[in-house]
């Protein structure tokens, strides 16, 4: 929604593309984050990815409106439309590949059981895994120096190992290779994602969404807690609830304005609704979430 004062950049602080042919980009985490003392503000990337490698020093990571302490050696991955936000020590050793989400298509072309593993965001810690962390300051070293480099097929080899990141990242999930009847139920439940996404303002019934889907609503119900582990309406509950705390978080809509914009016809319902879900009152939220934001980096 416009209200949100959340930026949505191409790479951090940029408004146009990387300036290189490569359909990738990387960097050293101080390469940018030195520019803006150590903090990566919130923000999102419309149809861009992260690959994180944090190697040593110390980080904290904003994901939506949640804080969290990485636990460093660690990789991650952020997903497209995910506001997401950083603070570093002025000491920290990482690496960064950012990437468009339509290059994980022709990535895994071979490997379709694995596209579902970067739906959402990933965090795999590395401490305590030294084959797993070896494996990674491989692929990563190895980016940094062909993307350095000018060898002949140097694009193949990044692309390779890119691949190579991305699939230790999707094994550590333990991903499903079963193409069956499963591999049907999560795709039905993708659908369903995008469909909440584009419609969870408008308080339809699940019935609208099964009949887009052709299936019953008690098959959707199934689907979701199968693949999901929550309801049909629980998920559409989800998203409400997310784009209620971004807009709390980052937008200067008052309590009644946002429930109106969430398609809440009663302000007090809208209330009890996030209370209830969220544990804490809108205001009360919207005023920890500001003194966070208050708080100087470490």
């Amino acid at each position: 929604m416009k209200d949100v004062k959340v930026p949505i950049y191409k790479l951090y602080g940029e408004q146009a593309l990387w300036p290189t042919p490569e359909p990738v980009h990387y960097e050293t985490i101080a390469a940018r984050s030195a520019l803006y003392d150590w903090e990566i503000t919130p923000h999102s990337h419309d149809s861009l990815l992260h690959l994180v490698f944090l190697n040593a020093g110390q980080a904290e990571m904003v994901l939506e409106t949640q804080v969290m302490a990485l636990e460093l050696p660690c990789a991650l991955m952020v997903p497209p439309r995910r506001i997401h936000g950083f603070r570093f020590s002025s000491d920290v050793v990482g690496e960064i590949v950012t990437l468009p989400q339509n290059l994980l298509g022709e990535l895994f072309v071979l490997s379709a059981e694995l596209r579902g593993a970067f739906d959402g965001f990933r965090y795999l810690p590395l401490g305590g895994q030294a084959d797993a962390l070896a494996l990674m300051r491989l692929h990563f070293g190895q980016f940094a120096r062909e993307y350095a480099g000018h060898q002949p097929g140097r694009l193949s080899v990044l692309m390779a190992v890119l691949a190579q990141v991305l699939v230790q990242l999707a094994r550590a999930g333990a991903i499903s290779t079963d193409m069956g009847p499963r591999n049907r139920m999560h795709g039905r439940v993708e659908r369903f994602v995008e469909l909440i996404e584009r419609h969870f303002r408008d308080w339809q019934p699940l019935s609208f969404y099964a009949q887009r889907l052709g299936v019953s609503t008690a098959q959707l119900n199934n689907s979701c807690r199968r693949e999901a582990g929550r309801s049909a309406q629980e998920m559409i509950h989800d998203r409400l609830l997310l784009e209620a705390r971004r807009l709390l978080a980052y937008s200067d809509l008052d309590v009644t304005g946002i429930g109106y914009a969430l398609g809440f016809r009663d302000p007090a319902y809208f209330s009890r609704f996030f209370a209830r879900r969220q544990g804490v009152s809108p205001s009360v939220f919207r005023l920890e979430q500001a003194e966070r934001q208050r708080q100087p980096a470490s």
